[in-house]
């Protein structure tokens, strides 16, 4: 009879603390999450101050997509231990995640930003693709952009929609995290930052 009670209280601490692990690691993935968007927000930022300055003079602004890459990846090697191969950025040892994070990267132009814009996504469990490109209706105020992953599950993760207010580069990666513990599911989940070009 003890040995019946002491065996359902171990299973039923054993079950609080899986619980309790379940819900550190999703906390350890949300916070993940923010401090990868922000690395994206600040990369983003640094990226949109290559503008052309020829065509600045004649009151067109323009990024130089090249440049703006390049800035991109000083600021994620800088900030996150990022460093860039291809379309996928490898984390170094301190780095916020522990996976490779593949990205896609989408400018709007000076004469795009004012129409509504659909960006479909696809990750197919390594690489992180651009599918399509839907222009939609013209808005005085900027287009409304709207961006849907689609994993490789097949579920499809509508992300909220934003509103441009000039030219925009959009950066999108995908991250896949391994759990804090190997019986725990893993995390995977989108992250984008949208910045309008430096005037």
């Amino acid at each position: 009879m003890i040995v019946g009670i002491n065996l359902i209280s171990i299973s039923a601490l054993l079950f609080f603390l899986l619980i309790g692990i379940f819900v550190v690691d999703t906390d350890l993935a949300l916070q993940k999450k923010s401090e990868v968007k922000m690395l994206l927000e600040l990369a983003n930022h640094h990226a949109t101050f290559a503008v052309d300055p020829i065509m600045k003079t004649e009151g067109v602004i323009e990024l130089i997509e090249e440049e703006a890459l390049a800035r991109f990846d000083d600021r994620m090697l800088e900030n996150g231990g990022y460093r860039r191969e291809q379309n996928t950025y490898l984390p170094d040892a301190d780095s916020v995640t522990t996976d490779p994070m593949p990205f896609v990267r989408h400018y709007i132009d000076f004469r795009s930003w004012r129409q509504d814009w659909q960006l479909r996504l696809r990750y197919d469990g390594e690489k992180l693709v651009l599918e399509q490109a839907v222009p939609g209706a013209i808005r005085a105020d900027g287009g409304r952009l709207q961006i849907q992953v689609v994993t490789e599950q097949g579920e499809e993760l509508e992300l909220a929609p934003k509103t441009m207010v000039g030219p925009s580069h959009v950066v999108a990666a995908y991250i896949e995290e391994r759990p804090f513990l190997p019986v725990l599911p893993a995390h995977s989940f989108p992250v984008v930052s949208v910045e309008e070009v430096k005037r």
